[in-house]
């Protein structure tokens, strides 16, 4: 038997994780590629929704799972000192917001998520 090691219990969690985060594959014209976004939770839109202008840029840093966009090593190619400045860097300001956007309808703001069936008349 192997003795179990506080790197795998960690392991394990960070696989739960993953496994219950919806993700999506969106394509960048500008990157003429792919990138993958995960899913946010509760906490992390209602952060982005209080930094009014920097929330979209926000958004996109926390939730793009590929490319890893905290790799310190894409920072310092792209000459970025602050850590979300690499948004801007790498994507034109309307794919920002319409990444921005398809992050937040996974989170269920979309006008498709909620309905009316029916009015109620009193």
């Amino acid at each position: 038997m192997n003795k179990v090691k506080l790197s795998d219990l960690i392991a394990k969690a960070d696989q739960k994780k993953a496994k219950h985060k919806k993700r999506k594959e969106l394509y960048v014209k500008s990157l003429d590629g792919t990138i993958i976004v995960e899913k946010p939770d509760r906490a992390l839109i209602l952060d982005a929704f209080d930094m009014d202008q920097e929330g979209n840029c926000y958004l996109i840093y926390e939730c793009t799972i590929e490319p890893n966009l905290k790799d310190a090593s894409l920072h310092a190619a792209y000459g970025c000192i602050k850590p979300m400045d690499i948004i801007d860097a790498i994507f034109e300001p309307g794919e920002i917001a319409r990444i921005s956007g398809e992050i937040v309808k996974m989170a269920g703001y979309d006008e498709d998520s909620v309905r009316m069936v029916e009015e109620i008349k009193n």
